[in-house]
């Protein structure tokens, strides 16, 4: 009997959350503008005010709606924060679990490559010289960080941006920051001042490639860096890379 109401009241929550879907979609409402008072919602969709507060609880957790304090219960910006945050749970459970390399960061690695090298492809063809001399910017910034053995995360995600912003895919950048954010979540170690060179390199000869509009070049020299970052976690993990893994750096 317990069960059957634990699953009655959550097929109620998951219907009410549709609900509050549709509600959204009906009224036209975009990111950011405001959601009707608790009560007025309640009503207008003819539930209770317990029910739709559990409802929207997790449609918070999923960035359908974002409530700001003191002011109110907003449309969400729809990030992929959720995406983002769920990956890297997962896989920091499996490390704790004694399994340092797992298969979700293999497969993200080889998500990310795969398509990043399309991506290039797409790009070398039209890139344009203001295009690379902001990304040879990023690289200048990426070479002094690495000579003083600091890390560069967040210039590293600048770069990876930067090469795709043209295209202006929204969806792209924020599916990849996702990509990219989980697996700077589940690395905890500083890498050491060679390794930090080498990457630094590996980011020019991808910008050097397109400043050329080769683009096979430059999506392999998009596979060898990310051959290095698999090396690295195959290290880091204790584990021999894969003869096919290590082919590609």
């Amino acid at each position: 009997m317990r069960v059957s109401y634990s699953l009655r009241r959550e097929e109620l929550s998951r219907s009410i959350q549709e609900s509050v879907k549709r509600y959204i979609i009906d009224h036209q409402l975009k990111p950011g503008d405001a959601m009707p008072a608790e009560s007025e919602l309640a009503r207008q969709l003819g539930i209770s005010r317990a029910s739709l507060r559990e409802a929207m609880k997790v449609l918070q957790t999923l960035g359908v709606i974002e409530t700001r304090h003191g002011a109110g219960t907003f449309v969400g910006t729809y990030s992929l924060n959720t995406l983002r945050d769920g990956l890297a749970f997962r896989i920091r459970v499996e490390q704790q679990q004694g399994v340092p390399v797992t298969q979700d960061m293999l497969d993200l690695l080889d998500l990310r490559e795969t398509l990043e090298c399309a991506l290039l492809n797409r790009l070398a063809p039209t890139i344009t010289p203001d295009h690379i001399a902001h990304l040879r910017e990023l690289c200048d910034a990426m070479d002094a960080a690495a000579a003083r053995g600091d890390a560069y995360k967040l210039v590293d995600w600048r770069f990876h941006r930067a090469l795709y912003e043209p295209f202006g895919n929204e969806f792209t950048l924020q599916f990849m920051e996702a990509l990219f954010g989980v697996f700077q979540e589940v690395r905890e170690e500083q890498a050491p001042r060679e390794r930090l060179i080498e990457v630094a390199t590996q980011h020019r000869e991808i910008v050097d490639a397109l400043a050329r509009h080769d683009g096979p070049a430059a999506a392999d020299a998009m596979s060898r860096h990310f051959g290095g970052i698999l090396d690295a976690v195959h290290q880091r993990g204790g584990t021999a890379a894969p003869v096919s893994d290590a082919a590609t750096s």
